[in-house]
């Protein structure tokens, strides 16, 4: 029993040095190509995401009825990638709306672009309800 542990360890060892040496050797640079830096680059979409964000700020509210929910990004399948709550006291809806479009628009892009799946299941959106002076996401059925 004691060989048979010990031939598995000696096995994923040797299995994960491959992969390592694998991984290095394709990260090394030829040596007729000069040596620059590799760097993953940032998403297409991060930068609205971000504006998008940055206009609903902390969305204060004082009533349920000033929380409103906002469809963000898009899913390979369709729909929307998730949903922010905002509140319609603090944040310019118009403003807001366009941001969402084109951060829709950007992400279906990349996501056509790489050949992004997903598992293609209806997301019911959630609702949005005051909490303690912000506008906050809840389940849509415990809004009822």
């Amino acid at each position: 029993m004691r060989k048979l542990v010990l031939l598995s360890l000696l096995a994923c060892a040797a299995c994960t040095t491959q992969a390592d040496e694998a991984a290095k050797s394709a990260a090394t640079p030829r040596a007729a190509q000069p040596a620059t830096p590799v760097t993953a680059p940032a998403p297409a979409t991060a930068g609205t995401l971000g504006q998008i964000t940055s206009l609903i700020g902390k969305a204060e509210c004082s009533a349920d009825q000033q929380c409103q929910v906002l469809p963000v990004g898009s899913r390979p399948c369709g729909g929307p990638a998730s949903y922010l709550a905002w509140s319609s006291a603090k944040t310019s809806g118009s403003q807001l709306q366009a941001l969402a479009e084109r951060h829709r628009s950007e992400q279906q892009a990349s996501n056509t672009r790489s050949g992004m799946v997903s598992d293609c299941r209806a997301i019911a959106p959630p609702a949005a309800a005051c909490r303690a002076g912000t506008c906050q996401l809840i389940d849509a059925l415990s809004a009822q």
